[in-house]
């Protein structure tokens, strides 16, 4: 359980470094409020560029806040102290404390892709630049927002100069990636889709717990599908009139080789189909038995889809790749301990009792691909959702 938390944790941080600042202006009563006097005192140095205390901090409550606003509901006000198991070092860590090391990579990664931005002819334009400022205004304005600022001494151009920051990493990071050369070959895209009528072989106990039916339960329930097949065979129901009688809605699955929910004793089941047959035999499966129509086998739309999702991934690890090359003797002499000022980022705190925000949209992102949002969200959602 406490893996599986881990996992989802990190999969939605991934998710709001991914979103970045940029998605609105978003604040939060993160941290205890306490104020500090060494805002301008230099927090670490990183290929020569200084990073203060307050451009930390601004940069760290700004993305509390959008987890905060996000995913606090799932996990509660407390959530910032969960464990997130051992750090690189074999420590042990607080969520709170993963989150504020992701924080320093962030401006590390942005301090390095700022000075590509001439290399890839990089640069912001007027509407972005303005967006920038829009952002810093509004966040300047914000009644929390402005709090933060007090604590930590900083103005709005300190602000503007995050977003601004932000903005140009993520133009160089997509500028970099997308000229990265990959290949997604056709059966790697592929996405099958099926409509399927599952007859579950799973009940709840009394405790709420699900458990395995007993071998005489789900004899009955074998031959509950294997009589809707036989209706479905003879004409006299279709398989959407079974999924209906059976008050089954998880009907449509688009998968890629070895995804399906059903197994893979099912997939090899459907590639010997044609589009559009059924089933010939109840399918015991993963969840139950199982009653299927092959809607495509190779499923155009989804798989079109698939291509870009994973062509975007393939540049994202590339990109990854060469960054992690450009930085190899800068992270050779790295040490987070040493190398971050302790005392002074000790001063800041992600935790809080609640969050706000002021929804002001900008259509910048910061430097993280779109696919691994998209999907890293749509994970960290659902996990969190059925955790």
């Amino acid at each position: 359980m406490k893996a599986k938390l881990t996992k989802i944790l990190s999969l939605i941080l991934v998710v709001i470094m991914a979103m970045g600042l940029m998605t609105g202006c978003s604040t939060s009563s993160s941290g205890k409020g306490t104020k500090t006097q060494d805002g301008n005192k230099v927090l670490f140095s990183y290929d020569g560029t200084d990073v203060t205390l307050k451009e930390a901090w601004l940069y760290a409550k700004m993305l509390a806040a959008q987890y905060e606003q996000t995913y606090s509901s799932y996990y509660g006000s407390d959530f910032w102290s969960m464990s997130m198991g051992k750090d690189d070092d074999g420590k042990d860590q607080t969520f709170e404390e993963y989150v504020k090391k992701q924080v320093i990579s962030q401006l590390k990664e942005n301090i390095i892709l700022n000075k590509k931005a001439d290399e890839y002819n990089c640069k912001l334009t007027h509407s972005e630049k303005q967006q920038c400022s829009d952002s810093a205004l509004s966040y300047y304005q914000d009644k929390t927002g402005k709090k933060v600022m007090k604590e930590c001494g900083a103005t709005r151009e300190d602000v503007e100069k995050i977003y601004e920051d932000s903005t140009l990493a993520s133009k160089v990071q997509k500028k970099v990636a997308s000229k990265e050369k990959v290949t997604v070959t056709d059966d790697e895209a592929r996405k099958t889709t099926v409509y399927r009528v599952v007859f579950a072989t799973t009940k709840t106990d009394k405790s709420g717990k699900t458990v395995q039916m007993s071998a005489a339960e789900k004899k009955t329930v074998k031959a509950k599908a294997e009589k809707a097949l036989k209706e479905i065979q003879s004409g006299k129901k279709t398989i959407n009139k079974v999924a209906k009688a059976q008050n089954y809605s998880n009907t449509d699955e688009s998968y890629s080789a070895g995804e399906s929910e059903e197994g893979k004793a099912f997939e090899k089941v459907i590639k010997g189909m044609k589009d559009g047959e059924i089933t010939d035999k109840v399918l015991e499966c993963d969840n139950g038995y199982v009653i299927a129509k092959l809607v495509a086998y190779t499923d155009k739309k989804e798989t079109a889809s698939n291509k870009k999702t994973l062509k975007t991934q393939k540049q994202s690890e590339a990109f990854q790749k060469k960054y992690d090359n450009w930085t190899k003797k800068l992270e050779k002499k790295w040490d987070y301990d040493k190398d971050v000022d302790q005392k002074l980022w000790a001063q800041v705190s992600l935790k809080s009792a609640d969050s706000t925000a002021t929804e002001t949209s900008t259509e910048t992102t910061a430097a993280s691909s779109e696919a691994s949002t998209t999907e890293a969200s749509s994970e960290a959602t659902t996990a969190a959702k059925s955790k």
